[in-house]
C-alpha cells in the first residue's frame, strides 16, 4: 500500500515541484523537490516565496535548467523575496535566449538566498547590475560550492557575475569569465559587506575598474582564495577598493592586468583602508601609469608578511607598488623584489628599494 501511494505521488508531480512540509517548533520548514524543467523551477520559487520560511529547494541531480524567456522584466526566475535555500546537487541554471535577462534577483528587505552546489551561467542583464545574480540592499546572498560563470552585466552598471548591495558570502566557490561594462567583472559589492573564502575569482573582465572584485563604500574580507587572470580597462585588474575597508589574507593575486590605469593586482582609492596579510602578489601587470602589483591613491594600504614579486609596468613606472598619494605601510616580512622596471615609486616606500 505504501509503495502504491508513493508512486501516485511522484506521478502527480509532473512538471511541478513536490511539496513536503516539515513543521518545526518555530515555524514550518518547507521542502520542495524540483523536477528537471524550467517551469518546475519557476513554480518552486514562487511557492517558496509565499510560504513560511526558511524553505529548501532540492534540484534534480545534474540537471540543466534552461531558461528561454524572462519570468519578469529583467529576470529569468521569479524574484526571491523570502528565505530560500537551494540544494543544487550539481545542477546548472542557464539562460538560452535571444532576449537579455539575468538569472536571479534577490529583493529586500526580506530576501535571503543560499545557493549550494549550483552553476549559474550565461545570464545577460538588460535592466541593471548583476549579469548572473543581483542582490539589493537589505538582502543576504550566500554562495556555497557554487559556480558563477559566463554572465554579462547591463550597460553602464556594475557586476558582471554578481552584484550585491547587502550581505554577500562566498565560500568554496568559483566566479569565472564574467564581464561588466563598468566595475566588478566577477563581483561588485556596493554599500554592503562581502566575505569571500576558499574561492577562485578568475578570468573576469571589467570595462572600467576591478576586473575580479570591486568594492565601493563596502567592507571586504577575502581569505584563502585565488584572484587570478582578471582584467580591467582602467584600474585594478584584480581587486579595486573605493572608500572600502577590508583585509585580504592568505590569498594569491596573480596574473591580473590593468590596461590603461593603475594597479594590475589591486588598487586602493577614495579613502580606502586595505590590509594584505600573507598574500602573494605575483606577476600582475599595469600598462597604464604604474603599480603592476599594487597602487594606492588617497588611501591607506598595508602590506604585511607578503611578497610583491615579478610584477611589471610601463617604462619609468613602478612595477611593484605605486603610491600616487596616501600611505603605504610595509610591515613584517614583506618583500618587494624583482619587479619591472622598478620596485616602488615614489621611493622610499617603507623598506622597498630599487
Amino acid at each position: 500500500m505504501l509503495k502504491v501511494k508513493l508512486t501516485a505521488l511522484v506521478g502527480a508531480a509532473g512538471a511541478l515541484a513536490t511539496l513536503v512540509a516539515l513543521p518545526t517548533p518555530a515555524q514550518a520548514h518547507i521542502q520542495l523537490f524540483v523536477p528537471c524543467s524550467a517551469t518546475a523551477l519557476r513554480t518552486a520559487v514562487n511557492q517558496a516565496n509565499t510560504l513560511p520560511g526558511p524553505d529548501t529547494l532540492f534540484l534534480a541531480p545534474g540537471c540543466t535548467y534552461t531558461l528561454t524567456a524572462a519570468d519578469n522584466p529583467g529576470n529569468g526566475l521569479p524574484k526571491v523575496i523570502s528565505d530560500i535555500n537551494v540544494i543544487g546537487n550539481g545542477s546548472t541554471i542557464r539562460r538560452q535566449s535571444a532576449t537579455d535577462f539575468r538569472i536571479l534577483e534577490v529583493s529586500g528587505p526580506g530576501g535571503r538566498l543560499t545557493l549550494n552546489n549550483v552553476t549559474v551561467s550565461e545570464g545577460r542583464s538588460a535592466l541593471g547590475a548583476g549579469g548572473g545574480i543581483v542582490a539589493y540592499a537589505g538582502t543576504t546572498l550566500t554562495l556555497n560550492s557554487t559556480t558563477v560563470t559566463k554572465n554579462r552585466g547591463g550597460a553602464g552598471v556594475d557586476g558582471g557575475g554578481v552584484f550585491s548591495g547587502g550581505t554577500l558570502i562566498v565560500r568554496n566557490s568559483t566566479v569565472t569569465y564574467n564581464y561588466s561594462s563598468e566595475n566588478g567583472g566577477g563581483i561588485a559589492a556596493s554599500n554592503g559587506t562581502a566575505t569571500i573564502s576558499g574561492s577562485t575569482i578568475a578570468g573576469n573582465a571589467a570595462r572600467s575598474d576591478g576586473g575580479g572584485i570591486d568594492g565601493t563604500n563596502a567592507t571586504l574580507t577575502v581569505t584563502n582564495s585565488n584572484i587570478t587572470d582578471n582584467a580591467a580597462q582602467y584600474d585594478a585588474g584584480g581587486i579595486a577598493a573605493y572608500n572600502t575597508t577590508g583585509t585580504v589574507t592568505d590569498t594569491l593575486i596573480r596574473g591580473n592586468v590593468s590596461a590603461d590605469g593603475i594597479g594590475g593586482g589591486a588598487t586602493t582609492r577614495g579613502g580606502s583602508n586595505l590590509t594584505l596579510l600573507r598574500t602573494n602578489v605575483f606577476a600582475n601587470r599595469s600598462f597604464g601609469d604604474g603599480g603592476g602589483g599594487l597602487a594606492n591613491r588617497g588611501s591607506t594600504l598595508t602590506v604585511r608578511d607578503s611578497p610583491v614579486t615579478r610584477n611589471s609596468a610601463g617604462v619609468s613606472t613602478p612595477g611593484g607598488i605605486f603610491n600616487e598619494s596616501g600611505t603605504v605601510n610595509l610591515t613584517g616580512t614583506t618583500t618587494v623584489t624583482e619587479n619591472i622596471f622598478t620596485n616602488c615609486a615614489p621611493t622610499p616606500i617603507g623598506t622597498c628599494t630599487d
